[in-house]
């Protein structure tokens, strides 16, 4: 057999290999051609920010990028409903799966819209991330159809382990920082005045997944603001302007970058407010600000569009899966289709 003949042969083989394990491994992933044809979503979530620090203050001294610049580019909602309980992880989870979740008698179990996005399009583990400590696969729903290899790259600097992913973009010296980091942060976890600090070290690795892995779905908690239960509101609000500027910096480089320019919904919610000393939130949503606001932009959505009426975590969920062109369960929420300049993407 001639040299030229059995490398021919050898390749063939090679490739049908790769197909082979492409198709039947359950924890391959192959991209499929039509995600590239969809558009990505980036999602940045504040925790807890009162309307009266923010969008309904007339100054708007905390927000600047957000009120001067951003908002005049795509459709705010003033009146984004809590319906839960006046705590993280309901608001949050709404968003994720389109459910209001209970605050107490246990999780309800259902698909996130990580795992719809990520089985959708055949997408690989890199390609879809949850970043800032708040997605927990036992509150998400692992079966033959949503198994856990649909869940997403989960990181928070929080966390002392992190995905393989996220350390081959790491340098050496970065991976000892974080390992040194997150064993202060254990140290003393509830030290609130840490938040800020450890939003800025967040920050800067989440930038860097998004220049390096080009997520197709991200979602990242600024998680800065909590700095509120130090009973400092100079710190609280230096933290919200700090994070004004994070997401107009994001902004700015999903415009830069041609992979996200043009093809990139961009969302900012809240996920409820503070007591009216600002300090704290309760459990019960209406003992404080119940009402917040949610933000979006993108290909198709209106510009400088200020829409007052109430809606909901679950809303944001519902118009997630329909930029998505996803088919999801029943969910409680509604597509927010007055932010579409028209009926069609």
């Amino acid at each position: 057999m001639k040299l030229a003949e059995f490398k021919f042969r050898y390749i063939c083989l090679a490739a049908a290999v790769i197909l082979c394990v492409c198709a039947l491994s359950g924890s391959v992933f192959c991209q499929d051609a039509s995600a590239d044809k969809t558009p990505n979503i980036v999602i940045m979530t504040m925790l807890g920010v009162r309307n009266c620090d923010s969008i309904a203050d007339p100054t708007h001294q905390y927000i600047p990028n957000l009120w001067h610049t951003l908002f005049k580019e795509g459709t705010l909602y003033t009146e984004l409903v809590n319906s839960n309980n006046e705590f993280h992880f309901p608001p949050i989870y709404a968003i994720f799966t389109g459910v209001n979740y209970p605050f107490y008698g246990g999780p309800l179990r259902h698909p996130s819209i990580f795992q719809y996005v990520r089985k959708r399009y055949n997408l690989p583990q890199s390609k879809v991330w949850s970043i800032g400590n708040w997605y927990n696969k036992d509150y998400a729903l692992e079966t033959d159809a949503y198994p856990e290899k649909t869940f997403p790259c989960k990181w928070s600097v929080l966390e002392p382990s992190m995905p393989e992913q996220l350390k081959g973009i790491l340098t050496k010296q970065e991976l000892i920082f974080l390992e040194r980091f997150s064993e202060v942060v254990k140290s003393s976890p509830e030290h609130w005045p840490n938040w800020d600090s450890l939003g800025k070290a967040q920050y800067r690795i989440f930038i860097r997944i998004m220049k390096e892995l080009k997520p197709k779905l991200a979602h990242y908690v600024l998680g800065d603001v909590e700095s509120a239960h130090s009973d400092t509101f100079g710190r609280y609000v230096l933290a919200l302007k700090d994070c004004d500027e994070m997401i107009n910096q994001t902004w700015e480089f999903l415009q830069r970058d041609p992979y996200y320019k043009d093809k990139t919904y961009f969302i900012v919610a809240i996920d409820h407010g503070r007591n009216l000393y600002f300090d704290d939130h309760y459990e019960d949503a209406y003992s404080g600000s119940e009402r917040v606001w949610f933000y979006i932009r993108g290909p198709g959505i209106k510009k400088g569009t200020v829409i007052k009426r109430p809606v909901y975590h679950v809303d944001i969920f519902a118009t997630l899966a329909h930029i998505m062109d996803i088919q999801t369960h029943r969910t409680q929420g509604r597509v927010l289709s007055d932010c579409f300049e028209s009926a069609r993407r």
